[in-house]
């Protein structure tokens, strides 16, 4: 089975998520109306919004979204398989910190499990991350 390259993918087709983008003051929450490698169409009350994920800096998912994982293919990363479970700190482009348990990993992006919401951030969003804890949780 290939690595999935996005977390997000038309698996999210009709499901609400928030968006944290570069450049807007607010978040956009809308409903995912098409997933294209590189954008995403989300339908938000009378608007249609095409966001470019290189400017995303979260999508706010339903914890249960990051599930699964695939060991193939992610040994030139490291931030890998190996530390599903674990407490990390990301820093992110705009400034911003995100913390919780990492998830779920693809090849562009990173979910992790920040209390009762899960995140999805683009590795393209991420300065650095601190490992907090070195042991998974598993």
């Amino acid at each position: 089975m290939p690595l999935r390259e996005n977390i997000i993918d038309a698996r999210f087709n009709g499901r609400e998520v928030e968006f944290r983008v570069l450049g807007a003051s607010e978040p956009i929450r809308g409903i995912i109306d098409e997933v294209s490698r590189y954008e995403i169409g989300v339908v938000s009350k009378d608007k249609v919004y095409v966001l470019f994920r290189h400017a995303i800096l979260t999508a706010t998912v339903e914890p249960s979204d990051l599930h699964g994982f695939s060991t193939e293919q992610l040994n030139d990363t490291v931030i890998n398989a190996e530390l599903i479970g674990v407490e990390l700190e990301l820093h992110l482009i705009d400034g911003s910190v995100v913390s919780g348990t990492l998830s779920k990993i693809s090849r562009y992006e990173i979910g992790i499990r920040a209390g009762d919401r899960g995140l999805v951030i683009p590795k393209s969003s991420i300065t650095y991350a601190v490992v907090k804890s070195q042991q998974a949780k598993g």
